[in-house]
């Protein structure tokens, strides 16, 4: 009898260990993930890592030939106005197409190297600063942000779209 109490204590920590571990086997990790609150938190921690470029300094180089200008709204927002010299690469396939040469030759431009200056914008520098962070940990070394994004640069510039 006695032998037989040793086994079921023996089997039920042997079936506890097992469904403990299971789980941990099946479910979620986050080792190195950071879990925001909210999107604006996420947007402040991205914001932390990135350069934001003020639209009056933008506008002093927007014009460069060796700059590539990444429009990363939805390709609605970006054929109402946009930046002149940008191409449309919208936020969510981003990290997807920021090397698809036939993106880039509407621009007559190769696809940016890792060491190019690249500028993003967005509608209000949100999207923008996530985008410039996903570039960054794709390896683009020269990645900037316009702050406060289009609405930003069309309260100053209006006058200064395609």
């Amino acid at each position: 009898m006695r032998n037989n109490n040793s086994f079921s204590k023996i089997s039920a920590i042997l079936l506890m260990f097992v469904v403990f571990t299971s789980q941990q086997t099946f479910g979620q990790e986050s080792k190195d993930l950071t879990v925001y609150e909210s999107p604006e938190q996420m947007v402040a921690a991205a914001k932390d890592v990135i350069t934001e470029i003020p639209v009056k300094e933008f506008k002093n180089i927007y014009t460069r030939d060796d700059l590539y200008i990444i429009d990363v709204r939805t390709a609605a927002e970006h054929n109402e106005a946009a930046v002149p010299g940008a191409v449309n690469i919208p936020r969510g396939v981003l990290e997807f197409r920021i090397g698809d040469e036939e993106r880039w030759e509407s621009a007559g431009k190769s696809a940016p190297g890792k060491d190019d200056p690249i500028i993003v914008y967005c509608g209000s520098g949100s999207r923008g600063a996530l985008s410039a962070k996903a570039l960054m940990q794709l390896g683009y070394k020269n990645v900037k942000s316009v702050q406060g994004g289009w609405g930003a640069w069309h309260e100053a510039y209006p006058e200064i779209k395609e």
